[in-house]
């Protein structure tokens, strides 16, 4: 509708006084044509002039296209999409057992239609069908049911002055129907297969693709999202600030009946023969005081089993197995909590690991001269440990203490077979002059060439301040100031782990991290640390220190990196016997066991050849990005330095999958190349080099598993829902309360006001007022013989 004229313009003008003269003409040739009386009367020569000067004046003002700017108003009913979660989570079928959660249910469904009925009273008018109807209805059948039953007098309602439409979502929406009611012919197709969900880009995507924004949106969904990222919060935050409400309907039940395994702690590797413990975490409601089976399979074989008695709730169940695999390699691990029969999800009672194993000891060679606490606690750790073949060097002792035990030698090997033997070298509290120059480098060229690793433990009298300008020096992930003396720290300082730390297999004591933290908050008073300056370019930090305000870098209190074809971690303190407080080995163990096995396990599985594959972890997600590396050495054990080097990834047990990897170098260590795989199906696969290498190449193995996140955790999210609701200005509605969605819902239709440029010239009425004088004019010259 148009309001009015707002403005008027020429569209081809020419100068004012030009134009003036151009009109002037045209009244002066009107008055020129019937300025002679020809025996007419006065009042038809002016009516005769007048037409010819309107006429005129038409078709010259028409050449200058006269245009006016009017206001117009547009009036749009407002849309409200209902989107419908179609994701996995929504197959889940929850058993509902008291009153509220049935007469939900059966409001849904459509098998009540008054909603100020007691849910007491609804549940003893069901009948045995509609019970049963109930109990087999997964979530979406629910959905099904609202928006085809329950909603459905509502809808017609808001239909009258609304465009209502209907969409699935699990990753991203699509349209289902375009209507203000929906079948369930028209739902019938929808199945619960998508494999995520994501909440905010849904509801985004939709309140962007209609011409007017949304009066609302109405959300069914059980609230699981396994896709929200940093930006849910702001997406939300703009639809209530672009005033587009959202009306979530919870489906589903916030705790349903379920036995799930949250999670397992179980070491990486494992030697041919052990006896491994695997922690596993159980959730559980709705079975108190019943008992279910715990199982471990070992490559599809059980190995292991036994009952737990439930006790509601989170729990920690202890179970263990044998390793009786002899050959090298990765080996899969189930673990499995015997579901019962009307649990909402079995999906979540497994949980699939990878465990390496090694069939050959560890060698160690342990080298010390500071009788201090945390060498007495690691000397009977080593000793004991069955897996390791430890060897000690006394620096402090005399040659004789060495000569009247088995277990110690005098110094370093001078010989390189006896040298290259060691797995790992620790270096204790040493001063650097035990060591001649010719030793050093031995344990340079174990760690740079032959795989070898170097664990650096830090101490007051000698370590690492006297080994400047040594190839210890060199090999440190960390630079020192060796002129510095060790820095008295509060008792209040402990170590905080990085983010690499917390995904690191050294620093991991305990699965939850709430827990990990509190293990290592221990570790205090560190009492005196070394004047560290900061990690090298390359060097991963695992722990700093939980002051951390005193320098712009973080303190290195753990750090590792690769040195050529091995691995160098140091440790700042030697407070770690504080892990035992309370606890006794436990932790303390755990730490330097699981030290060992991450710097000793790819020299172990490389078998000390010239080219060593190995993988950042032994297990992924499915979907997730591996990492590859390779240690390339030549004949003489020296790197190989080239433009890139070519690997194949093969599926194992039956799967087919074969792919070349193109590894590319590392420019700061040669000889180490590096690359990245995503297999295309869960399942197993192995590393080999080429053909052409194979002969002095290993192999490695891991697992890729699907990790279900939509059916892991089956409970609805009735907070994140209502989070939904309050930053979007809506209302999270039960089934019984749809009926006040009417009332919540601004149906008023959108009016906008439009200014735009209308021509003047190209109208109809123009031409026809033109047509009219002209024949008008023609008229009465013939009625009266003019010429």
């Amino acid at each position: 509708m148009i309001l009015g004229f707002d403005d008027f313009f020429w569209a081809r003008p020419l100068s004012t006084p030009l134009m003036i003269a151009i009109f002037a003409a045209v009244v002066l040739l009107s008055i020129f044509l019937y300025r002679r009386p020809w025996g007419l009367p006065l009042w038809l020569r002016v009516v005769l002039g007048l037409a010819r000067l309107v006429a005129l004046t038409l078709v010259v003002a028409s050449l200058f296209e006269p245009t006016g700017v009017v206001n117009e108003s547009h009036t749009q009913a407002r849309t409200l999409p209902v989107l419908i979660d179609v994701s996995e989570s929504m197959s889940m079928k929850d058993p509902r057992k008291n009153a509220e959660d049935v007469a939900d249910a059966a409001a849904a469904l459509g098998m009540t239609d008054d909603e100020d009925l007691e849910p007491d009273r609804v549940a003893m008018l069901l009948s045995a069908d509609q019970r049963q109807q109930i109990l087999s209805a997964s979530r979406l059948d629910l959905a099904r049911g609202i928006v085809t039953g329950g909603a459905r007098p509502v809808m017609e309602d808001l239909g009258e002055s609304l465009d209502i439409s209907y969409h699935s979502f699990g990753g991203s929406p699509h349209v289902v129907a375009d209507a203000s009611t929906v079948s369930a012919d028209d739902l019938v197709s929808l199945a619960a297969a998508e494999p995520v969900t994501s909440i905010a880009a849904s509801l985004e995507a939709v309140a962007k693709s209609g011409v007017t924004p949304p009066a609302g949106i109405v959300l069914l969904t059980d609230g699981i999202d396994n896709s929200s990222s940093q930006q849910t919060e702001s997406v939300l935050q703009d639809l209530g600030a672009r005033g587009i409400p959202v009306f979530p309907v919870p489906i589903g039940l916030d705790e349903p009946d379920d036995v799930s395994i949250r999670n397992i702690v179980m070491q990486e590797v494992a030697f041919s023969g052990d006896r491994v413990p695997i922690q596993v975490q159980l959730l559980s409601k709705g079975y108190e005081k019943r008992t279910a089976k715990l199982t471990v399979r070992l490559n599809d074989r059980q190995v292991s089993q036994r009952r737990v008695r439930l006790e509601g709730g989170l729990q920690f169940e202890d179970i263990d197995f044998n390793v009786d695999l002899y050959e090298k390699g990765a080996a899969r691990i189930v673990v499995a909590i015997e579901p019962f029969d009307d649990e909402v999800s079995e999906a979540n009672n497994v949980v699939e690991r990878s465990i390496r194993v090694v069939n050959e000891k560890v060698n160690v060679l342990y080298i010390e001269g500071n009788n201090r606490w945390e060498f007495r606690y690691l000397t009977a750790i080593l000793k004991r440990d069955p897996r390791l073949n430890t060897t000690f060097i006394a620096s402090s002792a005399g040659p004789e203490f060495a000569r009247n035990s088995p277990e110690h030698i005098e110094r370093f090997p001078s010989r390189r077979e006896d040298a290259f033997k060691y797995d790992l070298v620790i270096l204790g509290d040493v001063d650097a002059g035990f060591f001649t120059p010719e030793e050093l480098g031995l344990l340079e060229e174990l760690i740079r060439d032959r795989g070898g690793s170097l664990l650096v433990l830090c101490g007051p009298m000698h370590t690492p301040a006297s080994f400047v300008d040594t190839p210890v020096e060199t090999m440190l992930p960390v630079r020192f100031d060796p002129d510095g003396e060790w820095e008295l720290t509060s008792e209040s300082v402990y170590p905080v782990l990085t983010s690499e730390g917390r995904s690191s297999m050294v620093m991991v004591l305990e699965n939850e991290t709430e827990e990990n933290d509190r293990i290592w908050s221990r570790v205090a008073p560190l009492d005196h640390l070394p004047p560290l300056l900061g990690p090298k370019p390359g060097a991963t930090v695992l722990a700093t220190l939980s002051d951390a305000s005193g320098g712009s870098e973080r303190y290195p209190m753990v750090a590792w990196h690769r040195y050529g074809t091995g691995k160098c971690l140091s440790l700042a303190t030697d407070r770690l016997w504080r892990l035992r407080f309370k606890t006794g080995d436990k932790y303390h163990w755990r730490v330097w066991s699981q030290c060992i096995q991450f710097l000793t396990l790819s020299r172990l599985m490389g078998e000390h050849k010239r080219i060593r594959l190995e993988t950042d972890r032994s297990i992924y997600r499915d979907g997730e990005q591996a990492r590859l590396y390779a240690h390339v050495l030549d004949e003489d054990f020296e790197p190989v330095v080239q433009t890139s080097f070519e690997i194949t990834v093969n599926g194992v047990d039956g799967n087919a999958v074969k792919e070349r990897v193109s590894l590319q170098p590392d420019r700061t260590s040669p000889g180490l190349y590096e690359g990245y795989f995503t297999a295309p199906v869960p399942g197993r696969y192995r590393l080999e080099a080429n053909e052409d290498d194979q002969e002095v190449s290993n192999t490695t193995e891991f697992q890729v598993s699907v990790v279900n996140e939509e059916l892991a955790d089956t409970n609805m999210r009735l907070e994140r829902l209502q989070r939904i609701a309050q930053l979007t200005g809506g209302e999270c509605l039960s089934v019984r309360d749809l009926p006040k969605l009417k009332s919540l819902v601004n149906a008023e239709p959108i009016t906008t006001t439009v200014r735009s440029e209308r021509p003047l010239w190209d109208n109809g009425w123009v031409a026809a007022l033109l047509v009219g004088l002209l024949g008008m004019e023609w008229i009465l010259r013939r009625r009266h013989d003019l010429t």
